[in-house]
């Protein structure tokens, strides 16, 4: 996409939140709420807990026009969800529909329905190459909630999946992340990826915001297909990240406003 014509593309910004157990982790994700346009709700699986999980959708009911979603992964408190877990296709079936069933109760008190389900950690890396995993998430999510929108980094295989369990998704990018020759996202490096310097940030989100292109580890410029561009709260400049993010979009655009006739017009 040409610069000229950036100002036509709605672009979501989409924040993970109770990914804590303290309240100065949960002030600083409020920090960055002002920012996001979609909010990812921790359900417990990797970090946080049902309490946290009640604050961060308190918390959203400041910004009304907010998607809320679920950050499901897999049941990894003690790796935050980024360790190699190997489960059966019951077992990955079993937790997350435990994780989207619990979120989606807690919300209704608030008369929030869940628009969107975002993978974390492992999970979301595996997502990519494995068509076993990739469908059983898919089809979870899908069985749990027809109108639920799958956020996912692009790969051909989240594509073919998502055409055979017929689910929509949103496909996301990163400008916190290294990327790979295949246009995928590197898995998160905290020596690497925790103090990224912000004119390398800047340069990362222009050439994705202007360009729709991400430069790989090689250096290798890939064309990548996105509505959702992830905000970080790892790194350090989390804020500072943000507010680049924030300026630079030109037409925000939350996922509860998903063109669903995209994906599924039979039912609408």
């Amino acid at each position: 996409m040409a610069s000229s014509d950036i100002s036509a593309k709605k672009i979501d910004l989409n924040l993970n939140l109770a990914e804590h157990y303290g309240l100065g982790r949960e002030a600083f994700e409020r920090d960055l709420l002002p920012f996001a346009s979609s909010a990812n709700i921790a359900t417990g699986a990797h970090t946080g807990d049902v309490f946290q999980s009640n604050l961060a959708l308190k918390a959203c009911l400041d910004y009304p026009n907010l998607s809320i979603g679920a950050l499901i992964s897999y049941p990894d408190i003690v790796g935050f969800g980024l360790r190699k877990v190997q489960l059966t296709r019951d077992e990955l079936r079993a937790t997350i529909l435990a994780q989207l069933g619990a979120l989606a109760a807690l919300a209704k008190q608030y008369n929030y329905e869940l628009t969107h389900v975002r993978v974390h950690g492992y999970l979301y890396y595996q997502m990519l190459t494995n068509y076993s995993v990739a469908e059983t998430v898919c089809k979870t999510i899908q069985d749990f909630s027809q109108w639920l929108v799958l956020v996912s980094p692009y790969s051909k295989i989240i594509r073919e999946v998502i055409s055979w369990v017929n689910l929509r998704v949103s496909y996301e990018a990163r400008i916190d992340l290294r990327y790979d020759a295949e246009g995928h996202p590197v898995a998160y490096d905290f020596e690497k990826d925790a103090n990224t310097d912000m004119n390398l940030i800047a340069d990362r989100a222009k050439k994705l915001i202007y360009e729709s292109k991400v430069v790989s580890e090689e250096g290798e410029e890939n064309r990548v297909l996105y509505e959702t561009i992830h905000l970080p709260s790892t790194p350090k400049n989390s804020l500072e990240i943000a507010k680049l993010l924030h300026g630079l979009v030109p037409n925000l655009s939350s996922l509860k406003e998903f063109d669903y006739s995209v994906y599924l017009p039979e039912l609408l």
